[in-house]
């Protein structure tokens, strides 16, 4: 079994939530072998802060798990791994005395938000978890309702949500290694117009002065409310540094676009997206449905299908959710409570984004580049597409929404119907550049869905399918 200390992968044993019939016991051992090699010579970030603006992640580990759950071969995983390799950090120090400090919550309080103590934080939580175990992990630095508690629970989200989807990776492979790992990455953000955006939306989420509504409703609002779908523009995505020319973030869409310039209309509208406890399966399900309705759904005739880089991970992050609502150790009203943030998390990124009007009639017209596809072509050439795992953690990710969505296809809140989700996971893999990834830059998403600027790289569509 899998450990703190290691990582444990089998075909049958942790299979995942979604995978293909092909993963072997080999691509296992490889998997195993390669996660390691990422933990102890890697950070988890790509970037410093100084040169980028904001830290750019380390996504060996999702990309490896990903691309061996849809059935890569190990040479295959070697390859992805080592391509990614090429421009990633090396670790900093782990200072053991610190580790065992951080259960004094002084101390812990103190090492939040810096980089330098990522594997210090992977020290700390893995003897957390040796001693007590995840569940009291849980309560006490996520869901407890204590102050640190609520301080990690904003922490999850930071950095587009990269800590919930590291958490929930851990949980649905059952990888204790993995889950200190994503706790401790979420530790070391530092993003904290998070914390002012989701206590702010909670705080009047609990006077329920407007009626609930559900989260694509909300998507709806957003993009009605002028305030909010300008709040941002595609001038964020394309800031460079003078001398190199290389991409940074020094003005980041949702610190200083959202909650500067339309911070109350957006929180008005987050706590108008409230979880009933006692309605959490078709309330997760909600959640994923739009999760794939604002990501797959945010395309602009007449260019081809594109996928925005930011809004996907609503998508990469969502199947967490069906791992925390299978977990026995969190009440119903904590599980609803992380509902709750998530969505109000994916209603900022989606502002940032410029709102994008939602053509899921121009999504189903896609004509695929290849004929007679089901759900297994489109996961084997997702294991060989050369990016960081963005799209094979996409393609997977809808592909799991489709079965959680299937029982609620009647309910007008989802919107993403099962006829559609195929469609966008071919539309996916089909809009992957065949240039591989140049260090962290890629070639196949679209920054800034909303704006027209943002689409004019991409070419015009020159055929459509008879479902148009």
């Amino acid at each position: 079994m899998a450990t703190t200390k290691t990582f444990k992968f089998g075909p049958r044993e942790t299979p995942g939530l979604i995978h293909a019939d092909t993963v072997t016991e080999e691509s296992s051992r490889t998997l195993e072998e390669l996660l390691e090699q990422n933990h102890s010579f890697h950070h988890i970030f790509t970037t410093t802060e100084d040169h980028k603006g904001v830290y750019f992640h380390n996504h060996i580990a999702h990309h490896d798990i990903t691309i061996w759950a849809l059935g890569a071969t190990p040479a295959t995983l070697r390859s992805q791994h080592e391509r990614n390799g090429l421009y990633q950090r090396g670790p900093m120090a782990i200072q053991e005395p610190l580790v065992k400090d951080m259960a004094d919550d002084r101390v812990f309080k103190r090492c939040l938000g810096r980089e330098e103590n990522f594997l210090n934080f992977c020290g700390f939580f893995e003897d957390y978890i040796d001693t007590y175990g995840y569940q009291a992990l849980f309560q006490k630095y996520l869901v407890g309702g204590s102050e640190i508690a609520d301080d990690m629970l904003c922490c999850i989200y930071m950095g587009y949500v990269h800590g919930i989807i590291h958490i929930g990776m851990a949980l649905e492979f059952d990888q204790p290694r993995l889950l200190a790992e994503g706790f401790a990455q979420a530790a070391v953000h530092h993003d904290w117009w998070y914390t002012l955006y989701l206590q702010s939306a909670e705080a009047l989420a609990a006077k329920a002065e407007e009626p609930a509504v559900p989260l694509s409703d909300c998507v709806d609002l957003c993009r009605a409310d002028e305030k909010i779908r300008t709040c941002s523009s595609a001038d964020y995505h394309t800031q460079t540094r003078p001398i190199t020319g290389e991409m940074c973030l020094d003005r980041e869409p949702a610190r200083d676009g959202v909650m500067v310039k339309a911070k109350d209309e957006i929180i008005r509208i987050a706590a108008r997206y409230r979880v009933d406890p006692n309605d959490l399966e078709r309330a997760t399900a909600e959640l994923q449905n739009t999760a794939v309705y604002l990501t797959a759904g945010a395309q602009r005739p007449p260019y081809v299908c594109a996928f925005d880089f930011f809004l996907l991970h609503s998508v990469t992050s969502s199947i967490g959710h069906t791992m925390f609502l299978n977990e026995p150790s969190l009440t119903r009203a904590q599980k609803a409570r992380l509902l709750e943030y998530t969505g109000r998390v994916y209603l900022m990124s989606y502002a940032g984004q410029g709102c994008p009007e939602l053509r899921l009639d121009w999504l189903v017209s896609h004509l695929p580049k290849f004929p007679n596809q089901g759900w297994a072509e489109v996961f084997d050439r997702a294991t060989y597409h050369e990016d960081d795992g963005h799209m094979s953690k996409l393609i997977r990710c809808m592909a799991h929404t489709q079965q959680t969505s299937k029982p609620y296809d009647h309910l007008p809140e989802f919107r993403f119907k099962q006829d559609m989700f195929l469609i966008a996971g071919i539309a996916a893999i089909d809009s992957g550049s065949a240039q591989p990834m140049e260090g962290t830059k890629h070639y196949d998403f679209i920054r800034g869905a909303g704006f027209e600027e943002a689409w004019k790289r991409f070419p015009i569509r020159s055929t459509v399918s008879s479902a148009a």
